[in-house]
């Protein structure tokens, strides 16, 4: 016979919380984590909470006065160190199992969190590797992996959407390219594809997206027919890139930078256009304002 411990941990595999209320701090509503404190009847509070209530010397619920302080509650420690929580991202590969209070916190770094397709008669999400090779297989988009961060690239960009993907330690990041052409030319802008900023060092930023991307494109041509206009052409911008998970489509146009082509410079009857491509992090306090769009 299997021992009780293994017996009680097999019966409890099943077990539902109808009220995750109880797990909650009654005063900021917040899940309780350790140090968790309790009145001399038993209601708890979290550790911010009870500094805050110091000077009240009454309980908060029950009213009993609480001169000789709240104390410490090791067995709802011991509790909640124990409920393990499935990621809210399971259905997207995710297998972690946070404990219960710090699943916000996992949720803001988790790997699967899903991204969206642009196309919005395709309803594909999933994770960024998902989402690339979603994008190879299913749209048959061209795509660039595996680059490296300023490292330059040349990219063979045709109209519509192109895929480049570039990490950063265990981090993964798509960058989506759209080409689009206008009455006097075609316009490239790009979107990063990701539903957090960056983790640093496997760690979640303190807030959300602390950390954004520029690109560099660089175009040039030189062998022009004896009948162009244009005789020779170099043309290179820098720019910051919004991030998205594209669950509301692609950003409006009009917030992203443009890298503009005249139709003299690049006919439109050459359907492929080569650029050098490069990509690289950036600090978002080095922005005098926020660009990243969720």
């Amino acid at each position: 016979m299997a021992p009780a411990s293994t017996r009680a941990a097999a019966a409890l595999d099943d077990v539902t919380l109808d009220n995750t209320d109880a797990l909650d701090c009654g005063i900021c509503c917040l899940p309780l984590k350790p140090p968790i404190f309790q009145c001399k009847v038993g209601h708890v509070v979290c550790s911010t909470c009870r500094d805050k209530l110091g000077a009240a010397r009454r309980c908060h619920v029950c009213r009993m006065a609480t001169s000789g302080g709240y104390h410490r509650n090791h067995d709802m420690e011991k509790l909640l160190e124990s409920i393990r929580v499935p990621c809210s991202n399971a259905a997207y590969g995710c297998a972690a199992k946070p404990v219960y209070y710090d699943r916000d916190i996992h949720l803001r770094s988790c790997q699967h969190a899903p991204c969206h397709c642009p196309l919005k008669a395709c309803g594909f999400a999933g994770s960024t590797s998902a989402l690339m090779d979603h994008f190879a297989a299913v749209h048959t988009w061209p795509s660039t992996t595996e680059l490296r961060s300023w490292k330059p690239v040349q990219v063979h960009l045709r109209e519509g959407f192109n895929v480049t993907s570039l990490r950063t330690g265990r981090q993964h990041y798509l960058f989506l390219i759209t080409v689009a052409r206008k009455q006097f030319g075609t316009a490239i802008s790009v979107f990063c594809v990701h539903p957090h900023a960056l983790v640093v060092d496997g760690e979640p930023p303190p807030t959300p997206r602390t950390v954004g991307f520029e690109v560099r494109l660089k175009y040039s041509r030189r062998n022009y027919g004896s009948g162009d206009m244009c005789r020779g052409h170099t043309q290179e911008t820098k720019f910051k890139v919004a991030i998205t998970d594209l669950s509301n489509g692609l950003p409006d146009s009009d917030d992203a930078c443009h890298f503009f082509l005249h139709k003299l410079v690049h006919p439109f009857d050459i359907e492929t256009i080569t650029a050098e491509f490069d990509v690289g992090t950036v600090r978002m306090d080095a922005f005098s304002n926020s660009y990243t769009l969720s």
